[in-house]
């Protein structure tokens, strides 16, 4: 190749690292619209004292030149961040996804942004989504455990000055120094109250259906089943305390177990883990020809909005999903911004929801 075409190939060549268009800075906005630097981070913020035609004009600038906010960088230099990380358990589940709702909505009126992962009750896929959402330097986790989650593999991940809350269920173990704070529900004292309406309206043979034994709210709340069966004088029977997943579709394919063992003595009414459970049973004695709601009694907790409106109308323990969600998020931005606030553990009530799905016992 002659050397005048050899040089004009070097020339004409074309490096796409090199090329990259430079990062647009505060400085060219601030340049652009005749103002200070410190003018154009005021109006990043919100600030209330930019004259409202600086602003659109600042606004309208970053629109022109394709100005990005980098809010992690801003974040670090700061010490603060506006965002806030939310891991949940099971997202099929409409109770965390009112739950997910209501803290969305507490940290929205405050500004936050939420960051949401799930576990889908894997610790191993906790671990993992808690790690890279601790890349975006959260002011604080809010987490609904997966089962058998250890509070040593929290504390590994996280460290010991990020804002925790623990929702609902108790995290396994212990690590000195790992403080946390804890929001849950009722859950002994809620199915004892469902067992006693059961009781009352006549039912003896009554199962716990769904759950797993070794996660902590169900835990409790076989324990509250055992207390009214108990105090009423009734054996609790291993037999009728059946484990499922707690979704609907594993409730409804577990439902002939209710009958398994002696279809003559069979349960007439079952207090069921949660809603979606509940709702899946219906489906799976309806699938067995029995009725729900005329020869067979069905209790729900949590009451997410479909509960209302199953076939039948499901009784059930209210927990108010989306109201905890805010308490959560109020509860967590109260620890980041005290972080040396003594540790709390706040247990919330539930309230019993009758509706149509638990009739008379026929055969007492």
């Amino acid at each position: 190749m002659p050397q005048d075409e050899w040089l004009g190939s070097i020339q004409t060549r074309r490096y796409p690292l090199l090329d990259r268009p430079r990062r647009i800075t505060l400085n060219d906005i601030a340049r652009a619209c005749g103002v200070s630097r410190a003018t154009v981070s005021l109006v990043l913020r919100g600030s209330p004292l930019v004259h409202a035609d600086t602003r659109r004009r600042v606004e309208d600038e970053m629109q022109r030149q394709g100005y990005v906010y980098n809010r992690a960088a801003a974040n670090l230099r700061q010490r603060v961040s506006s965002a806030v990380a939310l891991v949940i358990n099971d997202l099929s589940n409409p109770f965390f996804a009112e739950f997910a709702a209501g803290v969305d909505e507490a940290l929205g009126a405050k500004g936050y942004v939420t960051l949401l992962g799930s576990s889908n009750e894997s610790p191993a896929r906790q671990r993992q989504v808690l790690g890279s959402l601790m890349e975006h330097h959260p002011a604080g986790i809010i987490l609904s455990p997966a089962e058998s989650s250890d509070a040593g593999d929290i504390e590994l991940v996280i460290g010991r000055h990020t804002p925790l809350l623990v929702f609902n269920r108790e995290l396994a173990g212990s690590a000195a120094g790992f403080d946390y704070d804890f929001l849950g529900l009722d859950n002994r004292a809620g199915a004892r109250s469902a067992t006693e309406r059961l009781l009352a309206l006549g039912h003896t043979r009554i199962a716990f259906f769904g759950g797993h034994a070794e996660s902590s709210s169900c835990r409790e709340r076989r324990l509250g089943y055992q207390d009214a069966l108990r105090a009423s004088g009734l054996p609790v029977e291993p037999r009728w305390m059946i484990e499922t997943a707690p979704t609907r579709l594993e409730a409804n394919a577990h439902a002939d177990a209710l009958f398994a063992a002696d279809a003559d003595g069979a349960p007439t009414a079952a207090v069921c883990y949660n809603d979606a459970v509940a709702l899946g049973l219906m489906l799976g004695l309806a699938r067995l020809g029995r009725h729900p709601g005329v020869d067979f009694a069905v209790t729900g907790f949590d009451d997410i909005p479909e509960a209302a409106v199953g076939i039948p109308p499901l009784t059930t323990m209210s927990a108010a999903p989306r109201a905890r969600g805010r308490q959560a998020a109020e509860m967590l931005l109260q620890r980041a911004a005290a972080p040396s606030l003594p540790r709390r553990s706040v247990v919330v009530p539930v309230q019993l929801t009758e509706r149509d799905s638990t009739p008379h016992a026929s055969n007492p």
